[in-house]
């Protein structure tokens, strides 16, 4: 390749990623294909389908406290994610909820992986894989800002590519859409609920 050719593709490739940062500056809103996001929960996620929302009571050790759960039932198939406020029983971020949460996914089912896993410096959480007894995997993560325990999971075939991606989907944001694991660029998704 001559050198003008790969000066040039540098070029390219640096004035784009200059568009990129500048456009993430300006609070650029970033729209992603079945992308949910629900600001007043501080959660995004790829859905499958539109996710249906019922509000439950969660319990944690000794505490029950007022959640809300976003999820998706496809025949035997399940994608939710559950956001427990602990704002008037608990620490804004609290390791022991975490691993209590934790401590009960890992009742059911044989553990596969599990890693202790920031969602970003300073934001604790957990990443298990557990097979259950019928063969289907749960894949869950656990984090905890702001007052809020964040739970994903997805029980599925082990092979489910819409689980996978799920999975890997889900987001923690501020009130505005901003991603809090994505400080340097703050991508900002649009409100949904």
């Amino acid at each position: 390749m001559s050198t003008f050719r790969r000066i040039s593709l540098v070029l390219l490739a640096s004035a784009f990623a200059s568009i990129s940062a500048l456009a993430a500056q300006q609070g650029t809103v970033l729209t992603i294909p079945n992308l949910y996001v629900f600001c007043q929960y501080r959660v995004a996620a790829i859905f499958p389908t539109e996710p249906m929302i019922r509000d439950i009571m969660y319990t944690n050790g000794d505490r029950t406290v007022p959640a809300r759960q976003f999820y998706v039932e496809k025949g035997m198939d399940r994608y939710s994610v559950t956001i427990a406020d602990f704002t008037k029983s608990g620490a804004a971020i609290d390791d022991t909820i975490v691993e209590n949460a934790a401590i009960a996914l890992r009742q059911r089912g044989q553990v596969r992986i599990q890693f202790p896993e920031d969602y970003t410096p300073g934001i604790p959480g957990r990443q298990l894989n557990i097979m259950e007894p019928d063969g289907r995997l749960l894949r869950a993560s656990l984090y905890m800002a702001d007052y809020r325990l964040y739970i994903s999971e997805t029980l599925s075939d082990p092979n489910d590519t819409a689980a996978i991606q799920f999975e890997q989907s889900v987001l923690m944001i501020d009130g505005n859409g901003g991603d809090l694991n994505n400080v340097a660029n703050r991508n900002r998704y649009a409100c949904q609920r």
